[in-house]
Formats: C-alpha cells, structure tokens, sequence
C-alpha cells in the first residue's frame, strides 16, 4: 500500500458505498466486495465489524467492537495495513478466556471414526466435558476432554459448547471462524518448507 501507516491514521472514512444484495439469499452479502469473513485478529463476524470508506483514496477501515483491531484495506482487497491489534497466541488466549470445565458436543466426526475398527473413544454428537486446552503441532488447539471416567484429546474446532450465548461458546466460536479463514498448521507449513528445500537441493545437482 503506497499509504503510511501515520497517513492512514489522519484519513477521514466517512463516505458512502453501496452492497449489492445478492439474489441468492445463501450468498454472503459483503462477497461482491472481497470482504473477509471475520476479524483476522479475533474471529468476529463480519456482519458485527464496522466498515467504512474512503472514497478520494478507494479505502475500506474495518474497526472490530469485539477486539478493537483496526485495519485499512485497498479497494479489491489484495493488501491490508493494520492500524491497531496484534495477532493472538490462541492457545494462550484461550486458556484465560475458558472457564473450564465446560459441556460441549463433538459436532464433527474425527478420522479415527472412520478408520480405526477397534476405535472406541468419543464419538460424534457425544456430549463430553472440557477439562482443558493445548496448543498441537497438527491441529493448532486441541481440547483435552473426559466422556464417562475416560480422558482424551480432540481437536477444540470439532466441539461446541452447549450453553450457548455464554462466553465459552462465544470464544470457541470465534475461534473456530478465525481458524477456518487464516489458521496455516505449523505440521504442514514446516512439511511444504521441508518439501521445498529438497526440491531445491535436487535441482542444485
């Protein structure tokens, strides 16, 4: 962006820009424009986040009530300045955040499920208690949760927790959205980069 962050700062974004409604009532509203789905900072929806617009600089402002990042994007999105907000160490956050232990249902099957004949262990639509978080090399937060007098381990994004509307459902929640629009796994990035250094050396010879 050919914007400094001191520039973006003083710009006034107070002129109106028009949504077309899609037809399809499916559709997200915000598709035509490129918007992102939630806050990159905190997974708040996009419906919730106050958008406005710069018209002289064709600039969006994203400000988030839920976190108060703040950011500025160009016109088709391709690049994005934070104003304000710092990425999250999720596992971290949300171990603060949780009131463990909480009841949640396993919303999602696991492979294990499927795979393993001999698998014995929670399944899914069995509702099971959050005894605790975990940050995973694999699967970025698992849960460690207890069904009967059994512990295991699941990954925090196939529950949700049954009280709905409370503050643990509501964090699970917003993690679940940022994890599905930005999260990258530190097992699969460090294989692609593993992969690429190979090729590499490969064609070195």
């Amino acid at each position: 962006m050919e914007h400094s962050i001191e520039e973006l700062k003083k710009m006034e974004f107070n002129d109106a820009f028009e949504i077309e409604e899609d037809e399809d009532e499916d559709e997200d509203k915000y598709d035509d424009l490129g918007f992102e789905d939630c806050c990159f900072i905190c997974g708040e929806e996009i419906g919730n986040i106050k958008i406005s617009y710069n018209a002289k600089n064709k600039l969006f402002k994203h400000e988030c009530p839920n976190c108060g990042a703040t950011t500025v994007y160009d016109e088709d999105y391709s690049e994005g300045v934070t104003l304000k907000g710092e990425k999250r160490d999720w596992p971290e956050y949300l171990q603060e955040a949780l009131k463990f232990p909480f009841e949640a249902m396993i919303i999602e099957a696991s492979d294990r499920e499927f795979f393993d004949p001999d698998y014995d262990g929670p399944r899914h639509y069995d509702t099971v208690n959050v005894l605790d978080i975990r940050y995973s090399y694999k699967y970025g937060v698992e849960a460690l949760i207890k069904l009967g007098r059994r512990a295991f381990s699941q990954v925090l994004c196939f529950l949700e927790a049954t009280d709905i509307g409370s503050r643990n459902y509501v964090e699970v929640e917003h993690y679940k959205r940022w994890r599905d629009k930005y999260w990258s796994s530190d097992y699969l990035t460090a294989f692609l980069d593993a992969l690429g250094r190979a090729k590499k050396a490969d064609g070195a010879k």
